[in-house]
This record gives structure tokens, C-alpha cells and sequence, in this order.
């Protein structure tokens, strides 16, 4: 069962690979599983048995991206400020090239998986304070909090991306300190 699960990581990966590998020279919206798979070198049966479709090899990748990006601060509280600027800044070092050209191009869809990928992450964070805090949060206002915190880190990043990363990580990631502390308050 190990070799099994070996196998199927070492799929993802490079099916995750194919895929950026491809965004650079073909927007994201006119690729094809087919070509995705024979990128990766790998036969349609195998790609369905990791991935639905496209769009859940870029939310996968970009869900590990911002895991990886958390975890580079020590802070105790989730939503720290130092959490915020590591975002800008890891995201200016480390998104790939392929999918910032395709933010530049404005690709819609990928505006979407960005931001479902976000969202997800920051819920994953939220969970992670609820527990360390045991608190319940007050379900509808919450729902509204994580969704305005997810959009405005959305927008600011997608902005700062089409801005060519003017602003210093530092600089965005005290803006975005700034603008959702009435949202960061309600998680």
C-alpha cells in the first residue's frame, strides 16, 4: 500500500508540473487534459485517478502553496501581521512565473481557483485558532468574515500581481493588516 501511495504522490506532482509547465506558453482556459496528462507522461486513467479535473491540479498546488507560505512564521496568533507580509512576500519569490503571466493576461478562472484556494487556506487557519482557543464563532458572521478576509487578500494579491509587484511585500502585507482587522476580529 505504500508503493501505491508513493506512486500516486509522485502523479501529482507531476501532473502539478505538466500543468505550470504548460501555462507558460498556452493560457490555463485553452488547455486540455489530454495534454496535461501527456505532459506529465502519464495515461488519462492516471490523471483521473488524482485529479477530477484542471482546475483541482491548480486549487491542489496553489492549497500547498499557502500552507507552505503559513508555516514560514512563527507567530501564535493565525492572523498576524508578520502571517500577512510572508503571504506578499512569498507569493512574489515563489508563484510561478506560468501563473502570473496568466493573471496578467486576466484569465477569469484563474482569478476563481486563486481565490478558492485562499479561502480554503484561511479557513484551514481559522480552524487551526478555533481549536487552540476552543472557541465556537458566531456561524453567520463568521461566514461573512472568512469570505471578506478571503476577497480582500484575493483582490490584493491579483492587484498587486497586475501592478508589477510595486508595492513592497512589506508595504501589502500591512495594507492587508490594516483593511481586515474588523474581519480578522470576528475569527
Amino acid at each position: 500500500m505504500e508503493i501505491q501511495g508513493n506512486r500516486s504522490q509522485q502523479s501529482r506532482e507531476w501532473i502539478i508540473l505538466a500543468l505550470l509547465q504548460l501555462m507558460e506558453f498556452t493560457p490555463y482556459s485553452q488547455l486540455s487534459i489530454t495534454e496535461i496528462a501527456r505532459k506529465a507522461g502519464l495515461a488519462r486513467q492516471t490523471f483521473y485517478r488524482n485529479y477530477q479535473d484542471k482546475d483541482d491540479i491548480l486549487f491542489d498546488y496553489l492549497c500547498q502553496l499557502y500552507a507552505k507560505f503559513w508555516l514560514l512564521t512563527d507567530e501564535h496568533e493565525v492572523f498576524h501581521e508578520e502571517r500577512f507580509i510572508t503571504l506578499f512576500r512569498m507569493w512574489k519569490e515563489q508563484a510561478p512565473p506560468s501563473l502570473l503571466t496568466n493573471i496578467s493576461n486576466r484569465d477569469r478562472k484563474i482569478r476563481q481557483i486563486i481565490f478558492r484556494s485562499l479561502e480554503y487556506s484561511i479557513q484551514e487557519l481559522s480552524r487551526t485558532q478555533s481549536m487552540e482557543h476552543k472557541e465556537t464563532p458566531t456561524e453567520g458572521l463568521y461566514y461573512y468574515a472568512h469570505r471578506s478576509l478571503s476577497s480582500t487578500l484575493h483582490v490584493l494579491l491579483i492587484e498587486w500581481t497586475l501592478h508589477q509587484f510595486r508595492e513592497t511585500p512589506e508595504e501589502m502585507g500591512r495594507l492587508a493588516y490594516q483593511m481586515t482587522s474588523s474581519m480578522r476580529a470576528l475569527l
